[in-house]
């Protein structure tokens, strides 16, 4: 599955050139032996890079591997040497100063009476009016799924919070395997009494003793002669070339390209209106990752957690030690805080920061002033893809413009999809595919 292959065409028949060192940069390179690969930053890794900070490896965000693709889970265990299994994950949700389990609609229990009598109410209303007919936007998927309650007062607020848009301003084509449709046996054994979480999706997963969530593919990367600090300022199509900010010079026959798409069509001489168009029609969000070494013990146990309050500027928080108990030292917590901005809103990231900070104490009861050890701020330009109502034609129009002219995108933000590691990794491995079939028609 790794495709590390021997009859692939030669580098120097067939000039192949990669923009982009991220998992779909990986994966392409390691199918395709002896390609050129071109990363803007330092080091390789894209959004699956981790930050060592006093020797506790923080992700770019909440990262953990619940891939079922067996090929793809034997080799990251391989690659990493040892890995933590985690047979049942540790999440909650804080609401109203309370923790409530995660997902809340198995767990209404944990709710004030009135608000369990009616989100229960709502959920079964909802499932007896439900209907196949496909839903015009994430809203109405909600609130077909979990009724108006719960679609309201948890997954609305939490919408606007990680992805910074209204519900309604969402398609659904991003939702297969990460929303699960609730089973009624399940909600109301919940809504009765507390019972143990078997639904979630994310209940079992694997993460490296070592190196943060990089670890899976740090030993990876050295045999690919990565070419840092190269960023793709211009892309001549016409001559099939490309300057780096260097001053290098790279021509090539076949570029295979995993960087933002709206950063590729930037680059690309003389790109035409509608593909700038598309281009500018396509919406993200931005990551603050607030990374804290406290001088506390243990001060939760959970792996991560979710916040629903609107007051509160952290959507999502992880706690690295608990996803790896050997890399932090005793007597310290590790925690990272993650804020959302949508690509275009103005945001001031050291504010927010010590806001954030002062949430986090208050939250789980520490002293920022006392026990805070290391507050480390960490800007992620591209988090995630928001799929929105414009952006399946939007990356169709460009993808296919691309393609007629040699230029293969892959990967999260090549393909312009919200989408998990492993996928990302085979989506290079299957456009080498693309490319080796490209040239032998050819």
């Amino acid at each position: 599955m790794d495709g590390e292959t021997d009859d692939l065409p030669a580098r120097q028949d067939n000039q192949v050139v990669v923009l982009g060192a991220g998992l779909a940069g990986l994966g392409f390179a390691r199918a395709w032996p002896g390609t050129l690969v071109f990363e803007a930053k330092p080091h390789p890794g894209g959004r699956a890079w981790s930050i060592d900070i006093e020797g506790v490896f923080f992700d770019q965000g909440t990262h953990i591997s619940h891939s079922r693709n067996d090929s793809f889970n034997d080799m990251i265990r391989q690659a990493a040497g040892k890995v933590v299994e985690t047979e049942k994950a540790q999440v909650s949700n804080f609401w109203k100063g309370s923790w409530l389990p995660y997902p809340v609609q198995n767990h209404l229990h944990a709710l004030p009476l009135e608000d369990r009598v009616q989100a229960l109410a709502d959920l079964i209303q909802a499932r007896i009016n439900h209907s196949d007919v496909e839903p015009p936007d994430y809203g109405a998927w909600c609130r077909g799924q979990y009724g108006e309650f719960l679609a309201d007062r948890f997954y609305r607020v939490f919408t606007e919070k990680y992805w910074r848009a209204p519900m309604e301003n969402l398609a659904t084509d991003w939702l297969a395997g990460r929303l699960l449709p609730p089973d009624l046996t399940t909600v109301i054994r919940g809504a009765l009494s507390e019972a143990s979480e078997e639904q979630a999706h994310f209940s079992r997963f694997r993460y490296p003793e070592r190196g943060g969530y990089f670890g899976f593919f740090e030993s990876l990367y050295p045999k690919l002669g990565v070419q840092h600090n190269e960023t793709a300022v211009e892309l001549d199509l016409a001559k099939k070339e490309i300057l780096f900010d260097s001053g290098r010079r790279q021509d090539y026959d076949i570029l295979a390209s995993s960087i933002p798409l709206p950063d590729l069509v930037e680059a690309v001489k003389d790109a035409p209106t509608s593909v700038r168009e598309a281009a500018a029609r396509l919406s993200w969000t931005k990551l603050l990752c607030v990374n804290l070494l406290i001088e506390r013990k243990s001060l939760s146990d959970l792996h991560w957690f979710y916040t629903y309050d609107p007051d509160q500027h952290t959507a999502r928080a992880y706690l690295p030690r608990n996803l790896s108990p050997g890399m932090v030292a005793e007597g310290i917590t590790a925690l990272q805080a993650e804020v959302f901005r949508r690509n275009d809103e103005p945001w001031d990231p050291e504010s927010l920061a010590e806001e954030m900070i002062d949430q986090m104490a208050s939250l789980l009861r520490f002293s920022a002033k006392r026990d805070l050890r290391v507050a480390s701020p960490v800007v992620v330009r591209y988090a995630y893809v928001v799929s929105d109502h414009a952006r399946a034609a939007a990356v169709a129009h460009i993808l296919a413009w691309l393609r007629e002219r040699d230029v293969f995108c892959m990967g999260l933000y090549g393909k312009w999809k919200y989408v998990w590691s492993d996928y990302a990794y085979l989506s290079g491995v299957e456009t080498a595919a693309e490319v080796r079939e490209r040239l032998c028609r050819t």
